[in-house]
């Protein structure tokens, strides 16, 4: 079975329920005007995402897909696939430069890693290949990734990783 969070935008798409609304806050003359602003919600895990940056509704809608699939992989454990970070790694760095978009991916495989290993960085970079110090500097580079590592790392009595 593939993951949410790893569909193709269609897919995912279908598997939500998505609401348009008028957004309030700054914008002067355009504010409410159109209902621009996109609010997804995972039916099947009930987690719920918004998009308001954008006068655009299909600018906010990928924006909203976006965060959906990190929101995704931040919390739904044990359904990555570590063959896709295996062709996705250059030597003992992870590429993401070139696949940013596919960032959500990643995060989902470390801390299906960091999980396995009880939040333990060195043994969860051992496991994948890649250095303590790349696995903390992917796991810091995200507001909500952060949270969600720190959280796993706290269940298992670990102390928090310091951006």
């Amino acid at each position: 079975m593939t993951a949410p969070y790893a569909l193709p935008d269609a897919a995912l798409l279908a598997q939500c329920r998505v609401d348009l609304f008028r957004a309030g806050g700054p914008g002067g003359q355009h504010t409410n005007k159109t209902a621009s602003a996109v609010r997804l919600t995972h039916v099947a895990s009930g987690t719920v995402v918004q998009s308001q940056n954008e006068r655009d509704r299909l600018r906010n809608q990928v924006d909203a897909l976006h965060r959906l699939r990190l929101r995704l992989a931040s919390t739904m454990r044990g359904v990555a696939e570590i063959t896709w970070l295996e062709k996705h790694r250059r030597g003992r760095q992870l590429k993401l430069g070139a696949n940013a978009q596919e960032y959500h991916l990643v995060v989902a495989v470390v801390l299906d890693a960091l999980e396995r290993h009880a939040g333990v960085l060195s043994a969860t970079a051992e496991d994948l290949a890649v250095s303590s110090s790349q696995v903390a500097k992917l796991l810091t580079a995200d507001k909500e990734v952060h949270v969600a590592a720190n959280e796993l790392r706290a269940r298992h009595g670990q102390g928090a990783i310091h951006a």
